[in-house]
């Protein structure tokens, strides 16, 4: 970046130099998402320009287009998977710490922003009901870029979402890790405090740290030599887990619930969705997967015939 338009003078960078910049990365192969981040970067830093009246227009404006390779598809977990990460958890004496806050992103699908900035105020473990009305963002609002709490983009995303038992539980058991563990409740942040989920010195996880929690997971299930011995005796591939990030996480509880064939309108609720579409992806996703099944059902009864 130094390079490109590090070294240009605010008020001499055009649009051109931006999208060249780009560019440039997309060659270089990154992602679509990398470029886009970079420019939440450039972009307040002009802007900031453009309210001291140092330029007219902000040459970052509209610059971020089509550029980067599309992100590859986060397909959610099997049944399969998700069982073997969750046991691989709960029996875990190093990651058996992260049981119930699994539990709780799968039984429940927040969002990362939202899971990570729940308090003990939002969760009713009597009624069973968790209340969403507030979730994390990078901006800049004035005070540079960093982590806020703010309200939900729309109002989809503030919602009430009933607890199963196993939701239910995994909080009490998350409360008790908290009391054990002696995590300070004094710290607040945007006026909130008592995070249901936090660091060692008792500050809110943030987004990175869930996903490295999730990360080293998957590595130390995928590393476990009891399982490759086990794989070459029976001579066969070790059964791995693929990459899994809070997204995945999210994207496998949605499935899960549309997978018990519940109500389109309460899966969007429940997953915050703006656009019904969004979740009539994940039904149709299924869809094609069970027509394909009864195609080969339907094959082997023929057999079966003959």
């Amino acid at each position: 970046m130094r390079d490109e338009i590090g070294n240009i003078k605010v008020v001499q960078i055009l649009p051109s130099h931006i999208k060249g910049f780009y560019s440039k990365l997309s060659k270089a192969g990154y992602a679509h998402s990398t470029i886009k981040n970079i420019n939440t970067m450039i972009y307040p830093a002009l802007e900031m320009a453009v309210d001291d009246d140092i330029i007219r227009k902000n040459p970052a404006k509209g610059s971020i287009s089509d550029y980067g390779r599309p992100a590859k598809e986060r397909e959610a977990l099997s049944i399969s998977q998700q069982e073997k990460l969750i046991d691989f958890v709960k029996q875990s004496n190093v990651y058996n710490v992260h049981y119930p806050m699994l539990m709780i992103m799968i039984g429940t699908g927040l969002r990362c922003g939202e899971l990570i900035w729940l308090t003990w105020k939002d969760v009713d473990t009597r009624a069973r009901r968790l209340n969403v009305d507030h979730q994390l963002i990078y901006k800049n609002l004035g005070d540079g870029c960093r982590f806020h709490i703010s309200t939900p983009k729309t109002d989809s995303g503030i919602r009430v979402i009933p607890m199963t038992q196993e939701v239910q539980k995994a909080f009490e058991e998350q409360r008790k890790i908290n009391f054990m563990l002696a995590k300070d409740k004094s710290i607040e942040v945007d006026g909130y405090s008592g995070f249901v989920f936090t660091a060692k010195s008792g500050r809110p996880l943030m987004p990175y740290g869930v996903n490295s929690v999730l990360y080293n997971i998957v590595d130390a299930y995928n590393y476990n030599k009891e399982e490759v011995q086990k794989a070459k005796k029976e001579h066969r591939k070790a059964e791995l887990l693929p990459k899994v990030s809070a997204h995945v996480m999210r994207h496998t509880a949605c499935t899960r619930m549309a997978e018990c064939r519940m109500d389109i309108k309460v899966l969007q609720y429940i997953m915050g969705h703006a656009h019904i579409d969004v979740t009539m992806d994940v039904y149709n996703h299924l869809g094609d997967r069970e027509r394909i099944e009864q195609e080969i059902a339907r094959l082997d009864s023929m057999a079966i015939n003959f």
